[in-house]
């Protein structure tokens, strides 16, 4: 199986990267400026399950190459749209997508443009951010993709890339039932990067303030109530195993989000939590934890990206 990974940063590196070390076929679809820092430097993991260093196969935006199997899609949210043009010449018939960014929406953008046949539902779970040396550092005992068929039920296609994806130094499930999957990690990661975010602040010292936790609680239920009223599939008990979650992760753990916006980068913002917004019912009241969450994330794009410089 030809696997092409877009983007070699802190998760499709390190999942493509594991890929290459088990001797998977996988080439990267990078910017020229990263395949240059690539070629010179190899691919780099310092990561608390076994650190690497390796060599990797890329190209760039525009280069020849036939379709591939699998595409795995580990880019931010916000880059997707201008993407897809240049996806398209190594997307063949048979080739399935495998999209492992945040959120819900980038599933019908894909399925719109390439055909829903090919888009296969997944996520994953992972901490790991780049240094400024472009070194990906992996410091989460997790580290896991689930995927499955959008409709259900597990194929022969899908059972096919599993073996491939088995074995890599990572763990991978097949999941039956992925669209619930998706919407209890887009639960858990808008609730968990809006607080974080909000706070301004891991999440050992939230944990620790009653008044941050009711805040807290406050943010699940109304993320919670959006995604039961709009008819996803979201579990009766939802609201508490992602409470015991959040209460579980290590004090040190911030979200990727929170990372970005240290980092002044963009962030996904409108993919989480404007998204989820959007999808709320006009009648069904106001989320006032949530909005006022969106708004400071909204002020601090408008703070670092001023609209003059977006033109």
């Amino acid at each position: 199986m030809r696997f092409l990974v877009v983007g070699a940063g802190a998760i499709g590196g390190y999942f493509g990267g594991r890929l290459v070390q088990k001797g998977e076929d996988v080439t990267f679809l990078v910017r020229p400026s990263k395949q240059r820092q690539l070629a010179d430097h190899g691919l780099q993991v310092k990561s608390v399950h076994g650190d690497f260093h390796t060599p990797i196969r890329t190209i760039t935006y525009g280069d020849q190459a036939e379709p591939f199997d699998c595409i795995l899609l580990s880019v931010k949210a916000y880059h997707l749209s201008g993407l897809l043009s240049d996806l398209a010449p190594y997307v063949g018939e048979h080739t399935l997508i495998l999209p492992l960014l945040n959120g819900y929406d980038h599933f019908n953008v894909l399925g719109n443009h390439f055909g829903r046949e090919k888009v296969l539902g997944g996520l994953c779970y992972i901490e790991s951010t780049l240094d400024e040396e472009g070194t990906i550092i992996q410091s989460s005992p997790f580290h896991r993709i689930v995927f499955g068929e959008w409709t259900g039920g597990v194929s022969e296609r899908s059972q096919r890339l599993f073996s491939h994806l088995d074995g890599a130094g990572f763990t991978v499930v097949l999941s039956e039932d992925i669209q619930r999957v998706v919407w209890q990690k887009y639960v858990f990661i808008s609730s968990f990067s809006g607080i974080t975010t909000f706070m301004e602040s891991p999440v050992g010292p939230i944990l620790q303030t009653p008044e941050a936790m009711s805040v807290y609680s406050l943010l699940l239920k109304e993320i919670v109530t959006i995604a039961r009223s709009a008819g996803m599939p979201v579990d009766p008990d939802l609201e508490s195993t992602t409470l015991q979650t959040m209460i579980s992760m290590q004090p040190s753990m911030m979200s990727s989000m929170q990372r970005d916006m240290q980092k002044r980068l963009p962030i996904e913002a409108d993919h989480l939590h404007g998204f989820l917004l959007a999808l709320a019912a006009p009648d069904q009241g106001d989320y006032p934890i949530l909005q006022t969450v969106y708004a400071r994330l909204k002020v601090y794009e408008r703070n670092v990206f001023p609209p003059a410089e977006k033109e």
